[in-house]
C-alpha cells in the first residue's frame, strides 16, 4: 500500500524530490563512512608503531645476546628476556587500546546513525 490510499492525494517526500533522498542516504551514512576511513588510518598507524616497536626491541635484544655470548655474561641473557617480555606486552596493549578505540568509535557512529534514524522517521510522521 502507498500512502496515496490513504486519501493523501500529494506524493511522498522522496518521489518529489529525489535530491532530499539522497541526501538523506549520505546524511545517514556519513558516520559509518568515517569510521571505516578513520579505521584504516588507525590501523596504518598501529602497525608502523608495532613495527617500529619490534625493530627496537629486536635490536636491544640481539645485543644482549651478542654481549651474553661473546662475553660469557649470563645475567644479559635475562636483561634480553625481560627486553622481550617488555615488547610483547607493550604489543598487546597498543593493540588492545587500538581495538577499544575503533569499537568506541563504531559505537559512537552507530548512536548517531540510530538517532539520525529516529529524527527523519519522527518528522515524516509528523507530515502525515
Amino acid at each position: 500500500m502507498t500512502l496515496n490510499h490513504f486519501g493523501r492525494p500529494e506524493q511522498s517526500t522522496g518521489q518529489t524530490n529525489p535530491m532530499k533522498t539522497i541526501e538523506g542516504f549520505y546524511s545517514l551514512m556519513m558516520p559509518v563512512w568515517a569510521v571505516t576511513s578513520n579505521s584504516f588510518e588507525n590501523h596504518k598507524k598501529l602497525h608502523e608503531q608495532l613495527i617500529e616497536l619490534m625493530q627496537d626491541a629486536n635490536e636491544r635484544v640481539t645485543d644482549k645476546v651478542v654481549d651474553a655470548i661473546d662475553h660469557t655474561k649470563p645475567k644479559e641473557l635475562m636483561g634480553a628476556v625481560v627486553i622481550a617480555s617488555q615488547a610483547f606486552g607493550q604489543t598487546n596493549l597498543m593493540i588492545y587500546n587500538a581495538v577499544v578505540e575503533q569499537h568506541h568509535q563504531f559505537m559512537d557512529s552507530y548512536f548517531q546513525l540510530i538517532d539520525k534514524s529516529h529524527q527523519n522517521i519522527y518528522k515524516d510522521a509528523s507530515q502525515i
